[in-house]
């Protein structure tokens, strides 16, 4: 009986990010799935799979490997396949329940310290508005140890997966989740105000990715303009933050204006500066109350 011939790692993630690209994802994309997928199931670091690449195919790759590559394939997010996503430099449980972390909100938790390191105060009180996966609630939290912050969000799902981020990252104790929306029945005030509201137009779902359709709507859309959350962030800034305080927010393409606008609608308001992201779009509002 003839032996069944020797698959080599290489050979292996080859078959896979040619899987991907047939379906339709960039083979940059497809190599870093692919990478990320291999290193996940093994438990092995990128030099670990970069020396064995010419060793056989290690026995526990398979069958989870194949699973995971039909899953990419159908555009199912690689973080929810794996079910972490790096964000300042933490991993975060993710699921379907959250939105995946992306790298322009780690603007928001720049800016937040830079402020907060401005302040000075003993004892800063912090919000992250529709915290999700908890992190910028966390992120911020393990940056300022001497900070108390409160985290919303309307989904009993998605504080859990952010309550349980909390405590992988151990400021469990310093970070209070409510289920509401917004700041809703929430006591201010607040010194700083941390928001990713949803900014996409209900109109353009059709035209967004397949994988972000994987994300919870929730999460993602604003109503007909897109600008309804962004509102209500402006909202829960101008009726909960003390005087001087300061809310930094994210925002869509092209929102600007809307926003400068609708900021300035509200007296207590003012933009402080808004931040390009590293595409140089405008993403991040700074905004202080008076």
């Amino acid at each position: 009986m003839t032996p069944d011939p020797i698959t080599f790692l290489h050979e292996r993630l080859a078959e896979g990010r040619q899987s991907l690209v047939a379906a339709g994802i960039r083979p940059a994309d497809a190599a870093i799935d692919v990478d990320l997928f291999a290193r996940t199931i093994l438990g092995w670091d990128r030099a670990r799979v970069l020396t064995a690449r010419t060793e056989p195919a290690p026995p526990g790759l398979e069958p989870r490997f194949s699973e995971w590559i039909l899953r990419r394939a159908r555009r199912e997010p690689s973080a929810y396949i794996v079910g972490t996503r790096e964000f300042w430099g933490l991993d975060f449980r993710v699921t379907p329940d959250v939105l995946i972390p992306r790298p322009e909100s780690e603007f928001i938790v720049e800016e937040a310290l830079a402020i907060l390191a401005g302040l000075g105060l003993a004892s800063p009180r912090l919000a992250d508005i529709g915290t999700g996966s908890g992190c910028l609630a966390v992120s911020l939290a393990r940056n300022v140890p001497s900070a108390t912050m409160t985290a919303t969000d309307v989904s009993a799902a998605a504080l859990e997966v952010a309550r349980e981020n909390a405590r992988r990252h151990q400021v469990d104790d310093r970070v209070t989740f409510v289920e509401t929306s917004f700041l809703d029945g929430i006591d201010g005030p607040f010194d700083l105000i941390a928001a990713n509201p949803p900014y996409v137009k209900d109109g353009d779902k059709r035209g967004l990715s397949r994988d972000v359709r994987y994300e919870p709507d929730v999460a993602l859309f604003g109503g007909t303009s897109g600008l309804s959350g962004v509102e209500a962030a402006l909202d829960a800034g101008a009726g909960k933050l003390r005087s001087g305080g300061w809310l930094v927010m994210e925002f869509g393409l092209g929102q600007e204006d809307d926003v400068r606008e609708l900021v300035a609608a509200r007296p207590t308001l003012t933009v402080h500066h808004v931040r390009e992201d590293l595409q140089g779009i405008p993403r991040t509002a700074v905004i202080q109350k008076r």
